[in-house]
């Protein structure tokens, strides 16, 4: 994930150039340098819901680790069941906390059960 998003930006500043704005406004004695086609104040409620969602989006890929698949899943069905997980992530992040403390409290259960099992 780490390597895309480095990718990403390097193919984005690679295509937009690294050069210095030369048109600004100013307003209350502050300049806001031209990029393109907008100003860097000029910042929309839908660009900033779409960060957010992608941050969120991100992070929770990065953070959820689903269960072990099993052998028969396809990668469709594994790649379903990690979205519908994110999803719930985002809606009810609470009961993404309550699905970690109860597998682990039911693997305390496991090593309890079996310790002092030999190999």
């Amino acid at each position: 994930m780490f390597l895309l998003l480095l990718i990403l930006y390097l193919v984005h500043n690679s295509i937009q150039g690294l050069t210095v704005p030369l048109e600004c406004k100013s307003q209350n004695g502050v300049l806001y340098p031209r990029l393109g086609g907008q100003y860097f104040d000029d910042r929309t409620v839908w660009s900033i819901v779409w960060s957010c969602l992608a941050t969120l989006f991100a992070c929770g890929w990065v953070a959820v680790h689903p269960n072990v698949p099993s052998a028969k899943d396809g990668e469709v069905r594994i790649l379903g069941r990690r979205l519908v997980t994110i999803g719930c992530m985002l809606l009810a992040p609470e009961l993404v906390i309550y699905w970690a403390a109860k597998q682990h409290f039911s693997a305390k259960e496991v090593v309890v059960k079996h310790q002092g099992e030999g190999v």
